[in-house]
């Protein structure tokens, strides 16, 4: 079997499931991942005003609110199909601004705190935690502990949730092999 991306929907939801914030209750009404501005006319929809944070947002994406008229750029940037057509088939691509993305979207850095506290949590020690982290089929990530800063506490912290957002980057992680 060739290997495939994930859909944009699958990539959000593995994000908060490995952040431990995947809420997986059934049913019930839809999320929105957006600030409605001047709702009395002419509507505003303004995703970078939602709250990443928002524990309603952490449902699974097929219970995300879809405004036809315009995409949600994270999902976009990830050949999210165009709400306001029918599509048979979606583009699959491989852009810089995916990666970009994946690095740098809210979204994203609100879960890669959430994940990097996750590992602490769960193994004290950084060859620990990079060991846990390390998702299934990926190499090994020793080398990616020399990137651990001075030895200060601070710089320590800062560095593992650079690592993390690195791990969410990786080829593994978005792929299926």
């Amino acid at each position: 079997m060739n290997r495939r991306r994930l859909e944009a929907e699958a990539i959000r939801d593995s994000v908060l499931l490995v952040a431990g914030k995947l809420d997986l209750s059934m049913g019930g009404p839809g999320f929105r991942d957006f600030v409605v501005e001047h709702p009395e006319h002419s509507p505003h929809y303004e995703y970078k005003l939602f709250d990443p944070e928002d524990p309603k947002s952490h449902r699974r994406s097929i219970y995300r609110f879809i405004v036809r008229s315009q995409p949600q750029p994270f999902l976009a940037a990830l050949d999210c199909a165009d709400p306001s057509m029918s599509v048979d088939k979606r583009n699959e691509s491989t852009t810089a601004l995916q990666a970009l993305a994946l690095l740098n979207d809210r979204m994203m850095v609100a879960m890669v705190s959430h994940f990097s506290m996750r590992l602490e949590q769960e193994s004290g020690d950084l060859p620990g935690r990079i060991d846990r982290a390390r998702p299934p089929g990926a190499g090994p990530l020793a080398d990616v502990g020399r990137a651990r800063g001075p030895g200060r506490p601070r710089a320590e912290v800062s560095a593992w949730r650079n690592i993390c957002r690195v791990i969410f980057n990786l080829n593994e992680f978005v792929f299926v092999d």
